[in-house]
C-alpha cells in the first residue's frame, strides 16, 4: 500500500478513536481515515508499505530507515506521516489484553516532534530517532533498541527523550555494556527500581557528569571509567562478553 500522511482532521479523529477505547476498548480501528480524501493526503514520494508484526524496537527502526531512505529529510519531521503510519499498523502493534485493546499513552501513536518526550514514547518515531542517531553501530544502542514495540523498558524515558544523551556515542554506548544482556537479548531483569547501579541513577549521575565534562568527547571506557563504584558490578563483571557489541 501506497504510504500518506493523516490531515489534520484524520489526526484528531484517529485521536478520537484512541480516547474512545477507553470506553469501548473493542472497537474496530478507523482503517478508513488511511484513504479517505479529507482524513489522508498523498506524500511527494512514493513509499510503499507492509502489513507487518515486529518482534523488538530494532526491527522497526531497521525496517523504517530502509522505508525512509528516499525521503528521510522530509518525512522524519511530518507528523501526519507518522500518525498514518501508526494507524496503518495499529492492528499489527496495539497489545491485546483479555481481546480489548490496550493501547497505553497517546502519544505512542500520535506524533509529537517539537517534543523530545514525547517524541521518544511514539513506538514508531521514537526507535527510528535512536536508530538514525546510531546508523553508523546500531548495535552500540542495543540497551534502548532491544525492547519489544509496546514496551520499549526504563532506559528509553530516561535517555532517548534527552536529545544531549540519546545521539552521545558514549553515553548510549555505556547504557548498552551495563544493562543490555547480550546473551539472551534483552535488557538485564530488575532495572526499574531505584537500586545503586539502575538506570535512574545512571541517569542522575549523568546530570551530574554534564556539569563537568563534555560527554561528547568520552569514550565508553572513559565513561565508564567516571561512573561510581555501585556500577561495577555490571559492567566490570560482563565487560569481556559484552565487549563486541560497543568496540
Amino acid at each position: 500500500m501506497l504510504a500518506r500522511r493523516l490531515t489534520q482532521t484524520g489526526i484528531e479523529q484517529f485521536d478520537a478513536f484512541l480516547a474512545s477505547l477507553k470506553s469501548d476498548p473493542t472497537s474496530d480501528a478507523p482503517l478508513d481515515l488511511l484513504t479517505e480524501s479529507a482524513t489522508s493526503e498523498p506524500l511527494d514520494v512514493e513509499i510503499n508499505v507492509e502489513v507487518r508484526r515486529f518482534r523488538s524496537r530494532l526491527e522497526v527502526a531497521e525496517y523504517l530507515h530502509r522505508l525512509l531512505r528516499m525521503d528521510t529529510a522530509t518525512l522524519r519531521t511530518d507528523a501526519g506521516f507518522w500518525c498514518w503510519l501508526s494507524l496503518f499498523w495499529f492492528e499489527a502493534m496495539c497489545p491485546v489484553v483479555k481481546d480489548r485493546w490496550n493501547p497505553g499513552d497517546r502519544f505512542r501513536w500520535i506524533a509529537d516532534l517539537d517534543d523530545p518526550r514525547k517524541t521518544a514514547r511514539h513506538l514508531l518515531a521514537g526507535p527510528f530517532q535512536i536508530y538514525r542517531a546510531h546508523r553508523d553501530d546500531p548495535l552500540r544502542a542495543m540497551a534502548l533498541l532491544c525492547g519489544t514495540p509496546s514496551q520499549p523498558g526504563q532506559l528509553v524515558p530516561l535517555i532517548a527523550s534527552r536529545p544531549s544523551l540519546v545521539t552521545c556515542n558514549a553515553v548510549v554506548g555505556a547504557a548498552t555494556r551495563l544493562y543490555y544482556d547480550a546473551t539472551n537479548g534483552r535488557n538485564r531483569p530488575g532495572l526499574s527500581t531505584r537500586r545503586p547501579g539502575s538506570p535512574r541513577r545512571f541517569a542522575d549521575v549523568l546530570s551530574q557528569l554534564d556539569l563537568t565534562w563534555d560527554l561528547h568527547s568520552l569514550s565508553v571506557e572513559q565513561l565508564l571509567s567516571l561512573l561510581p563504584p555501585e556500577f561495577d558490578q555490571f559492567h566490570r563483571t560482563h565487560s569481556k562478553r559484552q565487549r563486541r557489541l560497543i568496540e
